[in-house]
């Protein structure tokens, strides 16, 4: 169970700015002037909205409700779902100070990337996902995120002042997804594909795949032979067509986990749960690429219920219309600066499929083909 940081951190709810309470015919309503729509109150909503418009905190409102006849329980379950509403429509600001002591940060895809959190118990749960992190380092990163607790939520504010929020199981992943969005976003990068991405003697070997094509679980055998982990989701593409991974912890949902208890023990059985409910567990790795690299290897998998591993030559011509249809930019379009990128990125590998069913004899194989014997 985390501490609530609640007791130590004020939190300041008010109306955000263009945000406008109204009655009409005894009906109340805010008028939000960002979103152009009319939200109408009940109430008990009106009370509430009105309060925290006069600068109430929450306990003042629960108080105030409790003097209207209503139980405390009820009084904090209504202003609860009602501050959710609002901060999901960006009808409320949410403002607090964060300590000091309680920060880190991490580099990923050349971004610093900074963290702050309300406690300690907060903070570990903040350093799940993150492969390598200084906490003695403070200062602002090309990433910022603050995170603390409110009851049994989490709050989230980016450094555009932006509000999220989540269930504190979910806060790990919805972190990694956060700063994934940032990063792709970023002006550094022509677009980004979906794959795993290790080096091997200086080259990169690209593992492409839809979910479920085992990019993860595969990259956690690879590492585990001797290769050098630079992603397991998501590859950023330079104009120079070289490559920069991201390299989170690697994340393996539960298909995974007796491979893991194999390679690792329990060291790594915190559980977490994605947006869409998949349980996952992350594995950090030590001294992970964090640099631009050539590729050397394009491998497409092909996970099929049984048989031998194999590896089958594709043309690159084949190569680059697949791993289009797996790229994805700011703009949602691939430029011509990206599709010259690609070209340079293809001519200088080799592209290949893999079809198999047990990841070991996967690792094999591929860790054969990139010492030249396959």
């Amino acid at each position: 169970m985390l501490e609530r940081s609640s007791a130590e951190i004020e939190i300041v709810l008010r109306p955000a700015p263009d945000a406008v309470f109204a009655l009409l015919d005894g009906r109340a309503m805010i008028f939000s002037e960002a979103g152009q729509k009319i939200f109408e109150l009940d109430r008990v909503g009106a009370f509430i909205w009105c309060k925290l418009g006069e600068g109430a905190s929450l306990g003042d409102v629960y108080r105030a409700l409790a003097a209207q006849g209503i139980d405390e329980h009820a009084a904090r379950q209504f202003t609860r779902q009602a501050v959710d509403v609002w901060i999901d429509r960006a009808l409320l600001e949410v403002d607090w100070r964060m300590p000091t002591d309680c920060v880190f940060s991490a580099h990923l895809g050349r971004h610093k990337i900074s963290v702050r959190a309300a406690n300690r118990d907060l903070l570990r749960r903040l350093l799940s996902p993150f492969c390598v992190s200084d906490q003695s380092a403070g200062g602002d990163g090309d990433i910022a995120i603050e995170a603390m607790m409110l009851d049994e939520q989490v709050f989230l504010r980016a450094e555009d002042s932006t509000i999220s929020r989540c269930e504190v199981e979910a806060l790990a992943p919805m972190i990694k997804a956060h700063v994934t969005e940032r990063l792709i976003r970023s002006d550094r990068w022509v677009f980004s594909l979906h794959a795993a991405s290790l080096v091997k003697d200086g080259m990169g070997l690209l593992l492409c795949g839809h979910p479920g094509a085992g990019k993860s679980t595969l990259t956690l055998q690879l590492v585990d032979a001797g290769f050098r982990y630079a992603g397991d989701d998501v590859a950023l593409v330079g104009a120079d067509g070289t490559i920069c991974g991201v390299p989170f912890a690697i994340t393996l949902k539960e298909g995974s986990w007796d491979l893991l208890s194999r390679l690792h023990g329990d060291r790594y059985d915190a559980t977490h749960c994605r947006s869409d409910g998949v349980r996952v567990r992350y594995v950090p790795i030590p001294d992970a690429q964090n640099e631009s690299f050539s590729t050397g290897w394009i491998i497409f998998l092909n996970r099929v219920a049984s048989g031998p591993a194999e590896l089958t030559a594709i043309d690159r011509l084949d190569s680059m219309k697949r791993l289009i249809e797996n790229a994805f930019s700011s703009d949602g379009k691939l430029s011509q600066t990206g599709f010259f990128a690609l070209k340079r990125m293809v001519a200088g590998a080799q592209s290949l499929q893999l079809t198999y069913c047990e990841a070991g004899e996967a690792r094999h194989l591929l860790r054969e083909l990139c010492n030249g014997k396959a």
